[in-house]
């Protein structure tokens, strides 16, 4: 040491030595933190001389809070996506349930509609047999198609010719008419004694005629349809079976 040094009082001199001793291991166990034995314990020794021993517990209290917390945090995540699956598989059910509950309706009601809807057909030609030829008549008459294919329901009366609604609804019907050598062919299909739609046809040069026409129409129960044959006019039919007469109900109204 130098004269200045030695002129200095030896409680500072002792102070000064300490003072370098402390932060030479301060910084030792600073930077050798979590080594060897020796440097933890000096870490320990001086980590508690700097911080207060109510830091530290607060430091270490705030340590476990924090890991609980992350406990707590992922046990609720965890717990959200388990909610939220469970919310989209209750509401696909919901939507299910109402989907079939529908679909059950729908049936029920169809199955109510062909229950109550009869079955309605016929068809029929004026002979179907032979070669015969009706007509000249004075005023026009009601044609009775006597050959019946089928006659389902039985709204067709072949006696009369008349075919009448069983229940009110929209019908189809169709018709054919056929003359021969130099007869001419006219009839209509009525509904109610009212015309609706006609065929017609006619020539000089002794050719057979022909034509046909059909009709969707509504009607009420008990309504009336049939085919009337022109005042003046023919009509003809074989076993080819040329004049016919069919119709069947598209739905119930």
């Amino acid at each position: 040491m130098n004269d200045d040094a030695e002129s200095l009082p030896g409680f500072t001199m002792r102070t000064l030595i300490f003072i370098a001793f402390s932060l030479y291991h301060f910084t030792v166990a600073q930077v050798d933190d979590g080594g060897s034995t020796g440097s933890q314990g000096v870490h320990s020794e001086y980590s508690e001389h700097y911080c207060s021993p109510k830091i530290l517990s607060e430091l270490k209290e705030l340590k476990s809070l924090a890991a609980e917390q992350k406990t707590a945090l992922e046990e609720l995540k965890k717990q959200a996506a388990g909610n939220q699956c469970s919310t989209e598989i209750q509401s696909e059910l919901k939507e299910l349930k109402t989907t079939v509950a529908e679909q059950k309706v729908k049936l029920e009601e169809l199955q109510k509609e062909i229950a109550d809807k009869p079955n309605v057909a016929f068809s029929a030609s004026l002979f179907g047999e032979g070669g015969q030829t009706l007509g000249g008549y004075n005023s026009e008459v009601v044609l009775k198609f006597q050959k019946v294919f089928v006659n389902i329901g039985h709204a067709y009366n072949p006696s009369t010719g008349m075919f009448t609604a069983p229940v009110r609804g929209v019908y189809y019907f169709g018709f054919s008419a056929f003359a021969n050598g130099k007869n001419a062919m006219g009839v209509h299909l009525r509904k109610n004694g009212q015309n609706i739609v006609a065929a017609y046809d006619y020539n000089n040069s002794h050719k057979d005629v022909n034509g046909a026409n059909r009709a969707i129409l509504l009607l009420e129960k008990g309504d009336q349809v049939n085919i009337g044959l022109w005042s003046g006019l023919s009509i003809f039919d074989s076993y080819n079976s040329v004049s016919t007469f069919s119709g069947f109900l598209l739905f119930k109204m």
